[in-house]
């Protein structure tokens, strides 16, 4: 056992007993403020549309779907019905080639006039833009794919393929503006042809911020599949929502190396395995979406659930293993207040960081500097530690094991562009600059005005070479500037942008509670009547993809939570047990399990 925060009396930078800043509150997909989740596929008739509408309420699975049948004349029935219930949707453009610019992927009015009905009724509908940050670096020049998607006329349409080895740019770009400037004319060149409607929904990336700033919708994340770095994109995601006030979106994809679940037994069919042992584990599929609930999100969809929540999609609509807990889940949601995610750290980058964990480079193509791999180092091997399979290899007894992971100094931690607004960036307690930063007049001014309201930033001696003498003494002025001490990663060998010890303070002086024993993931939320802290064991779980799971009835996690704030009582969600006036908890999680107790804490 090892403790997660270092005991001892807290002394932080946050009052606890103050609300939240507004910035902080929950982004809610528009005209929907409660949370939704979703069902996977919608059927293009309404016939078939009401029967599945009236059998999710039946059980319970839901309340919208992501993705819906493409916006178009024919389908319109289907929209006007769904905006008479107030079920948001998602849409697929309906065309192989919806990442590519200038192909034949546009959508017109008359796919417009299709969600008229939806607009009125202020129900939320968007179009999906998915995964545009991998096919830019990896497809836009693959020709397998391209002669796949366009087949016959692939000759028509190759002039559109980037040229091999840029990685998606027609040339080699110099700097980071210029990379910027075409990604960002490349998104929106493809919203503009998507009706201006677009849910951006990265996997392979983290450009969540960017997302955010070039007009998506919503911000979406796709995890599961065979994508890292779950809880960093999480982090991106969120402060992205935040900074430009957008819903942030979470998709749980079941495809697992080839594998993927579905309805039925194990089986090999189409080239990988199937069945409900296929693909990822119930479990995770349940920390994944509770995860995402409480973590901000303003929906969640769990890909492929009208395959896998009926054993067929069809009468008499039987619920599988998977279809029950997530009605079980969706139960829990919709019978506790989340609260707001309480994360007192923002992590800064430069605005034109182009952070991209897949491809282990700025903008997917700039060899990084040390000030690039010191931010993939502070999310890889210390505040995320052992999510990344793609760089690594992942553990040949259970590769599902990295994605979720146990978090030393919980997730306390969003990430922040240095574009943010002043009123953004002071909304946290605490900034910890990271990476190379362009020290230009306004981002040191949102500095000075940071402190002045009371906040705390950390920044490196780089940072205060960058600064410049003058810039360095203006903001010096202020005590809550804090020059972090030089400190070598004993993991990497290299220059950190904090060290472990100063993160386990952060942790300490700005939670209200403190977590320690086993190693677990936690995150914690203010509530209106106080605070609730989920805890998640990842432990204790093996799944390979074409194999069930394994579980280990032995991978208990202990766990003891002392709150650092005056409460009248807490309450266990998952088992109901009360505790009066609690000074510590003590708490056994079982293997793969999420638990979660609630501080009232007037």
């Amino acid at each position: 056992m090892f403790s997660i925060l270092v005991a001892g009396a807290v002394a932080g930078p946050v009052d606890f007993s103050r609300a939240l800043p507004d910035p902080f509150k929950v982004i809610p997909l528009p005209g929907h403020p409660s949370f939704v989740f979703t069902l996977y596929g919608v059927p293009s008739d309404l016939g078939p549309l009401k029967e599945l509408v009236g059998v999710m309420r039946r059980e319970g699975l839901g309340n919208g779907f992501d993705p819906g049948p493409t916006p178009a004349p024919n389908t319109k029935p289907v929209f006007d019905y769904l905006a008479g219930i107030g079920w948001p949707v998602v849409c697929y453009p309906g065309c192989g080639d919806m990442q590519i610019k200038g192909g034949r992927c546009v959508m017109g009015p008359a796919n417009a006039g299709a969600l008229e009905s939806m607009d009125r009724a202020g129900v939320f509908s968007a179009v999906q833009l998915g995964e545009w940050g991998y096919y830019f670096h990896n497809l836009s020049h693959n020709e397998p794919w391209w002669r796949d998607v366009y087949g016959r006329e692939f000759e028509t349409f190759k002039h559109l393929m980037k040229p091999p080895g840029l990685s998606g740019y027609d040339r080699r770009p110099a700097t980071k503006q210029e990379c910027h400037d075409v990604v960002k004319d490349y998104f929106t060149s493809r919203s503009r042809d998507l009706l201006g409607r677009v849910i951006s929904v990265t996997g392979h990336s983290h450009y969540e911020a960017y997302a955010g700033e070039w007009g998506a919708r919503c911000i979406g994340l796709e995890v599961g599949e065979n994508i890292a770095y779950t809880q960093s994109k999480f982090a991106f995601a969120r402060g992205a929502s935040r900074q430009w006030q957008k819903p942030w979106s979470v998709q749980v994809s079941p495809w697992f190396s080839g594998a993927c679940t579905t309805s039925g037994p194990l089986r090999s069919e189409g080239g990988g395995a199937r069945g409900l042992d296929a693909g990822h584990s119930l479990s995770l599929y349940e920390r994944m979406w509770l995860h995402g609930w409480f973590a901000g999100a303003g929906m969640v969809t769990p890909e492929n659930s009208v395959a896998i929540f009926f054993e067929k999609p069809e009468a008499p609509w039987t619920l599988t293993e998977h279809g029950r807990k997530a009605a079980e889940v969706f139960r829990f949601m919709t019978t506790h207040e989340r609260g707001v995610p309480f994360t007192p750290v923002a992590v800064v980058l430069d605005h034109l960081a182009g952070y991209n964990g897949y491809m282990d480079k700025p903008w997917g193509i700039l060899e990084p500097t040390p000030g690039d791999r010191q931010v993939r180092d502070l999310f890889d091997h210390q505040l995320f530690p052992g999510g990344d399979h793609i760089h690594t290899r992942a553990d040949p007894s259970n590769p599902e094991i990295s994605y979720l992971r146990p978090t030393p100094y919980g997730e306390i931690f969003d990430v922040q562009l240095t574009s943010a607004s002043v009123g953004m960036l002071s909304s946290y307690p605490v900034l910890l600059l990271a990476g190379d930063i362009e020290f230009d007049t306004a981002f040191v001014s949102k500095l000075e005005q940071v402190l002045k309201k009371g906040g705390t930033v950390l920044l490196s001696e780089a940072h205060r070479s960058a600064l410049g003498p003058r810039s360095f003494r203006q903001l010096a002025r202020h005590r809550k500037l804090e020059l972090l001490e030089p400190w070598i990663h004993p993991g990497t060998h290299r220059p950190a942008a904090i060290s472990d010890s100063r993160l386990r303070r952060l942790a300490q002086e700005t939670l209200p509670v403190e977590v320690s024993g086993d190693p677990v993931e936690y995150a914690v939320n203010r509530t209106a009547v106080g605070w609730v802290v989920e805890l998640i064991n990842n432990s204790g779980v093996a799944k390979k993809p074409a194999q069930p799971a394994i579980i280990d009835p032995q991978a208990v996690a202990h766990v003891d939570l002392k709150p650092w704030v005056r409460c009248k009582s807490a309450r266990e969600w998952m088992s109901g047990q009360v505790h009066a006036k609690p000074e510590q908890i003590q708490l056994e999680i079982g293997p793969g399990q999420s638990a979660f107790v609630e501080f009232i804490c007037p």
